[in-house]
């Protein structure tokens, strides 16, 4: 990965849809403005924007961590403006401080991200270990053989 200049921003412009209300499933819709969660998905987008011009052939960046401090709400059909800023990288990982601004001038966040860059086959091997072990315990769950994937011998 190449250096990324402390300071290199991130841009996301979002406009709050009906979708991105804040809808708890089991509860229902609570509040009809934008949710935090939806928050996060932002930013953590903003902070890949970061990242992506200095992906190298081979790298691949994956995320690990996002806060959000949500201060302000918005409305369906307002315009967010999200903005992630390279503060600093520790080794592989890269982190951002994330701030959502409404076109209202609100200042709707405040957040970080931290991303990691890794050599791309080690994610996708990581990925690939993951639907092996989803595809054994499904397999055991099936015949309702737990055994079959955890031995309380030998826990992996």
């Amino acid at each position: 990965m190449k250096d990324i200049p402390e300071g290199y921003e991130g841009h996301l412009g979002v406009v709050v849809t009906e979708e991105m209300t804040v809808d708890f499933g089991e509860l229902g819709r609570i509040h009809p403005v934008y949710a935090t969660y939806w928050l996060a998905r932002h930013m953590e987008e903003a902070g890949r924007k970061v990242i992506v011009p200095f992906l190298e052939e081979g790298d691949e960046g994956i995320g690990s961590a996002v806060e959000v401090k949500h201060l302000a709400s918005a409305l369906p059909g307002m315009r967010i403006e999200i903005i992630a800023t390279h503060v600093r990288t520790e080794g592989p990982k890269i982190v951002c401080e994330c701030v959502a601004t409404s076109e209202l001038g609100d200042l709707v966040a405040t957040g970080a991200t931290d991303q990691y860059v890794l050599p791309a086959a080690k994610v996708q091997a990581g990925f690939d270990q993951l639907q092996s072990r989803w595809k054994l315990y499904q397999e055991a769950k099936r015949l309702r053989r737990p055994d079959i994937f955890y031995d309380s011998e030998n826990p992996s």
